[in-house]
């Protein structure tokens, strides 16, 4: 990937030689590795009505109707992994996350349906209906958040013996998907963190699904390290630029926008909390995350 040498009027746009060949432009975007699984971090969902009135879902494209002040485009996440898909054939996809239960409110708000399926169906059958065969894909629907996402990674990846993988989100999530990734691969680090999070369970029962829960993420982490698991973050704008022309100049139209620079500026916010220890991981969504695995496993 080249950077144009002329003046930008957007820090986001980065122009691309199309003259490279994707597989040489994709291997480099994944860093050289074949991955051996590609997982597909959720976002948003939207609620579609045709002509007759059949309710379908679909993922949220960059210019929302609910929310015009941030533009976020979690449907670049499936496209890119379809096109990835075509290069690397022998690789899992794996979708990842439900909406927390605690955001039906405002879902009811902008009149979307309780009844939503998870992000991780949605985006199974958007792939899977763009080409790819049903078997590569692998939906994870218990995940409520970046961090319990990051947690499936480990886990699915430990279990599966997998040594290479890729995740595949927007490019402006990745710092703060990797800045969780490594705190939860530190001893000290994921101390302070468990630490930070315990304080959520304080009935008997919900103590010990929470210690249920962090023991097995301790367990499968020393198979993940025992596998010296890789873990490669790809921007899907970086993929859909080279996937084609067109979507080079839609991408940097919208990275222009303001919504899509809301969307940035949200995320530096934050991991600028990360980074400093001031961000507050205990949040609803963790604690949905394990009272759900509880449930599920009792």
């Amino acid at each position: 990937m080249s950077e144009n040498t002329g003046e930008q009027s957007n820090v986001f746009e980065v122009k691309i030689d199309q003259s490279v060949p994707k597989d040489d432009y994709y291997s480099k975007e994944l860093q050289g590795t074949a991955p051996e699984a590609f997982f597909v971090l959720g976002g948003g969902n939207r609620e579609v009505r045709d002509s007759k009135g059949k309710i379908s879902y679909k993922t949220s494209p960059y210019k929302g109707k609910f929310f015009p002040e941030r533009m976020g485009g979690a449907k670049a996440r499936p496209i890119a992994a379809v096109e990835l898909a075509k290069f690397y054939p022998d690789a899992k996809i794996v979708t990842m996350s439900h909406r927390p239960n605690y955001l039906l409110q405002l879902a009811e708000q902008t009149a979307q349906s309780k009844a939503m399926p998870p992000f991780s169906q949605v985006l199974a059958e958007e792939i899977e209906r763009w080409g790819v065969e049903g078997q590569r894909i692998i939906q994870e629907s218990e995940s409520t958040s970046t961090l319990t996402e990051m947690m499936e990674i480990i886990k699915i990846s430990a279990v599966n013996d997998w040594r290479n993988v890729a995740v595949v989100t927007n490019g402006y999530q990745i710092e703060r998907a990797l800045e969780v990734l490594d705190i939860l691969k530190d001893d000290a680090q994921r101390v302070v963190l468990k630490n930070q999070l315990q304080y959520m369970f304080k009935i008997g029962e919900e103590t010990d699904l929470f210690n249920a829960t962090w023991d097995e993420l301790e367990q499968v982490l020393m198979k993940f390290k025992e596998n010296n698991t890789g873990v490669v973050f790809v921007s899907a704008e970086n993929v859909l630029k080279r996937r084609g022309i067109v979507y080079e100049r839609l991408i940097n139209r919208l990275t222009e926008t303001e919504g899509y620079k809301n969307v940035a500026e949200q995320e530096r916010v934050g991991n600028e909390k990360i980074k400093s220890g001031t961000y507050n991981f205990a949040q609803v969504s963790f604690k949905e995350y394990v009272i759900a695995a509880g449930q599920k496993t009792a």
